[in-house]
């Protein structure tokens, strides 16, 4: 007579049931994790690169889960995984910026949501924290009404760019002399992505507006092609002379497009060490904020701070950040 094998205990079921979801939870996340070096216009993919912050979040909660529940053999790949992926996030952590450089030139740059931002508070930020160059994209014509009612045709004697309905209007708002270098007239659709020369009493800054279209479906190819073209486009400025491109850029650093882009340049939020940033999605939404869309890369300038603003009535915070020029170093 043989043995009969033992049935498993409800306990052994259940530690079994835990390994196996806690095994499935992180190859989950680490697949998505490998999205970040595909370059791809495939929608889904696009979108599940902008999880990056999140995966890291759920290792983290998962180490601590296997860790409770004392499932010591799966502990160790989770909680390896999870310590890798903090050491890839803590730079975001850490701040480069110099506080001890006067700050020459402060910008602000902000997406107004087809111009429905409350402008209100968006002066009241600009009197805060000191703006000398306002980014205003998807700004229309009333959106430039209701801010100079608030004070801003006063605040900004200098103006570049065009308010137009919709999505496609770009405004610069300056206190210093802007000289146009580029209207940024693109493809019917899409953005102006203005390019001019901020002349401060410290020198001058080439500036760029930023507002590629969003990665929607059936968009992703647009979307890529205008961050190429805007990549270009900062490898060709002079690397004598400093150069700023800020706006909605409708990307993040899971983008491997992105990277292409920032690469050589300071992201002054990653600079000033704010760790998770997350510009987007605000107002009516129904997911929280998770990702930085909103961006100021830099070359040949001093990061002295750098933030963002909540503002009403648009699913975008607006980014702002403080420089010192190259003769303040």
């Amino acid at each position: 007579m043989t043995d009969q094998p033992r049935e498993a205990t409800p306990q052994q079921r259940w530690r079994r049931a835990a390994d196996v979801a806690l095994l499935a939870a992180l190859l989950l996340l680490l697949a998505v994790a490998a999205l970040r070096g595909l370059d791809s216009t495939t929608y889904l993919v696009v979108v599940l690169q902008t999880a990056g912050p999140i995966v890291v979040v759920g290792l983290v909660l998962l180490a601590a889960a296997a860790v409770l529940l004392r499932r010591w053999a799966v502990s160790v790949p989770v909680v390896a995984s999870a310590v890798v992926a903090l050491v890839v996030a803590a730079p975001a952590w850490s701040s480069s910026t110099q506080p001890q450089v006067e700050a020459d030139l402060t910008v602000m740059s902000a997406n107004l949501h087809e111009g429905q931002a409350n402008p209100l508070q968006i002066m009241d930020a600009v009197r805060y924290h000191a703006v000398d160059v306002l980014v205003l994209v998807e700004v229309t014509p009333q959106a430039v009404s209701d801010l100079d009612d608030a004070g801003a045709r006063t605040y900004f004697p200098q103006r570049v760019g065009q308010a137009q309905q919709g999505v496609v209007g770009t405004l610069l708002l300056s206190r210093y002399p802007l000289t146009e270098r580029d209207a940024g007239v693109t493809p019917a659709g899409d953005s102006l992505q203005p390019a001019v020369d901020v002349t401060t009493p410290e020198g001058r800054v080439r500036l760029r507006a930023v507002h590629p279209p969003p990665p929607l479906p059936g968009q992703t190819d647009d979307w890529h092609a205008a961050l190429t073209s805007l990549t270009s486009w900062a490898h060709e400025q002079p690397t004598t002379e400093p150069l700023l491109l800020a706006g909605d850029f409708n990307a993040s650093s899971g983008h491997p497009v992105f990277r292409r882009l920032a690469d050589g340049l300071v992201d002054a939020q990653v600079a000033a060490g704010r760790g998770w940033v997350r510009t987007w999605p605000f107002e009516g939404r129904r997911i929280p904020p998770y990702v930085a869309l909103d961006h100021q890369l830099s070359r040949g300038l001093v990061v002295v701070d750098a933030g963002q603003v909540g503002l009403n009535r648009t699913d975008h915070a607006a980014v702002w950040a403080s420089y010192g020029l190259p003769a303040k170093r």
